[in-house]
């Protein structure tokens, strides 16, 4: 399993301030009342945000490189936040672009990274005695355990997938000789929504590179 901090390095269209302030500015936020509502970007969209307690795993910044602002007058929000629970990432763009991109590259299997942490941005809380095959193999796919890389690694037809809790509050997945991102991104969704359902957590799953 590559080790997550060099994952984040691949993340593309995000924005960074104050070296780069095109999307937030670093000023006091000026409008009243102060912080009306929260927005981010990924896969090149705008996102909800929200105020947290603490930073998620994405937006700690000494990992990740997003960034909050001010829907109106684009300050840089200058406290913990997270993804809004009740957003959708734009997987639809991420598949869309993968397309293209598949247009301009030889077919085969492929090789993405994905991270699949929580929505408020709380560690994922331990489960025990929960079998690493029942919590992360897709039910809806034929899964067979095999020993790889990782805390738990299984193959699904071509694919093989190894799972690692790299950090606190995510888990780190590596796919590798799927047939396309799409079915990439269609494992890792429903390993996704199974964590949640076990967990009573939110889950989002975002592909960093691939």
């Amino acid at each position: 399993m590559r080790p997550l901090k060099r994952l984040f390095k691949t993340l593309r269209n995000t924005h960074d301030a104050p070296g780069d302030e095109t999307f937030a500015k670093t000023r006091p936020c000026e409008c009243s009342p102060e912080w009306p509502a929260l927005e981010t970007t990924a896969n090149g969209c705008i996102m909800r945000a929200l105020p947290s307690p603490q930073y998620s795993i994405l937006t700690s910044p000494e990992i990740g490189t997003f960034v909050a602002r001010c829907t109106g007058c684009h300050a840089r929000y200058p406290a913990p936040w997270t993804v809004d629970g009740n957003e959708p990432m734009p997987y639809g763009f991420a598949r869309d672009a993968a397309e293209l991109a598949a247009q301009e590259r030889p077919h085969g299997p492929v090789e993405a990274d994905y991270t699949i942490s929580t929505a408020s941005g709380n560690d994922w809380p331990t489960l025990p005695g929960t079998d690493y095959a029942t919590l992360l193999q897709p039910r809806s796919l034929n899964c067979e355990s095999v020993e790889a890389e990782g805390d738990h690694s299984f193959r699904t037809g071509t694919a093989l997938i190894s799972v690692s809790w790299e950090l606190a509050g995510t888990w780190a997945v590596y796919v590798e000789g799927a047939a396309s991102l799409e079915a990439a991104d269609l494992i890792v969704e429903e390993m996704a929504r199974q964590l949640g359902e076990a967990t009573g957590e939110t889950a989002l799953h975002c592909r960093v590179n691939g």
